[in-house]
């Protein structure tokens, strides 16, 4: 499912053929997700078969012709309605995605997803928090920690990113 909002996200830019959409998620987001030709042929067939796309063929000399699709006004509400949720981070990061293909909301929107992101985080920390104070073991006070740890970190960051986009943006 992450990768119909990768597709449609990256198209809300620009129209882009398979190859270019791969190159665009590996330059781009490598750390985040990948596309591999597997997915990314049956996802754009299937948002082609849903009318979440458009397609265009390029005639090119001696080679078969070029696809390049395009996102429809379906798919970019999809995709813009999509944004605006929060994210189940169970599936690569999904969050990070949203984040980057962000550019297409308003600053409101964005505030709003990096400001729910962080009320998500800081009450899963009391979670783990909890977690580590009953820890049965050292061995499980330390994945405890870890993840407190990771969720600090993240939490810190969100902060800076909240705080750039209300310095930067008006809001």
């Amino acid at each position: 499912m992450l990768h119909r909002y990768l597709i449609l996200g990256l198209l809300m830019d620009s129209p882009m053929s398979g190859y270019d959409i791969r190159k665009q998620v590996n330059a781009a987001l490598g750390m985040v997700t990948n596309a591999s030709y597997g997915t990314l042929y049956p996802t754009l067939h299937k948002l082609l078969a849903q009318g979440a796309v458009g397609v265009q063929e390029i005639s090119q000399i001696g080679r078969p012709a070029k696809k390049v699709y395009q996102i429809t006004e379906r798919g970019r509400q999809e995709v813009l309605d999509w944004l605006k949720q929060p994210a189940d981070d169970q599936l690569q990061r999904e969050f990070l995605l949203k984040l980057y293909l962000a550019r297409n909301l308003s600053a409101n929107d964005v505030l709003a997803l990096v400001s729910a992101r962080r009320a998500k985080l800081e009450f899963e920390r009391q979670a783990l928090q909890a977690d580590k104070s009953g820890a049965g073991s050292p061995q499980a006070g330390w994945v405890a920690d870890y993840a407190l740890a990771m969720c600090d970190a993240e939490v810190e960051w969100l902060r800076r990113v909240e705080t750039h986009i209300t310095q930067t943006s008006v809001v």
